[in-house]
């Protein structure tokens, strides 16, 4: 009845229980922490940009961003504790550090310090690490790079939209 759930887990490497709770702490407490942190009220200077039609509405984003650290965060735990790999899954790890540092800066450049520029060479960075983010996990754990494709596909339209509002308010 639950195969699929123990196929889930069949590649498991870590050892202990307590390794893997310290690995999920450390994967979502990492993402959820960097983003936080980066998170602020866009500000009256965001509300006067002039934002392309398919801006969605500001409720959406905090959802999408919740939902995408999660899929980070879990991506990072399967990664840590259910690899292949060893060499691809301390690679992906260096690559998660670098990403959330990257989330962080973003918002820190758009929103902090209302350098569009900057922030587009950011986020062409977070794309540039999640792609190899996904290439790694797939040498080390599949699941967890089917999780962080809607991060990527999520990073390319916020792309799209950095572009768009940098072009609308030049």
């Amino acid at each position: 009845m639950f195969g699929w759930l123990k196929n889930l887990f069949k590649k498991e490497k870590t050892t202990t229980k307590k390794i893997k709770i310290i690995s999920g702490i450390v994967s979502f407490g990492y993402i959820f922490g960097l983003g936080y942190l980066g998170s602020s009220d866009p500000g009256e200077w965001y509300r006067a940009l002039i934002k392309p039609e398919l801006t969605p509405p500001s409720y959406v984003f905090p959802i999408v961003w919740a939902i995408l650290f999660f899929l980070i965060g879990l991506a990072g735990y399967y990664v840590w504790n259910f690899y292949e790999s060893d060499f691809k899954r301390k690679l992906f790890g260096t690559l998660y550090l670098m990403n959330g540092i990257f989330v962080y800066l973003w918002s820190y450049f758009f929103f902090g310090m209302h350098d569009m520029n900057s922030a587009l060479y950011t986020i062409i960075g977070i794309i540039i690490v999640a792609e190899l983010m996904i290439l790694s996990a797939f040498g080390t754990n599949k699941k967890s790079a089917y999780m962080l494709i809607p991060y990527l596909l999520w990073v390319l339209f916020a792309t799209y939209l950095n572009v768009a509002i940098i072009a609308l308010n030049s």
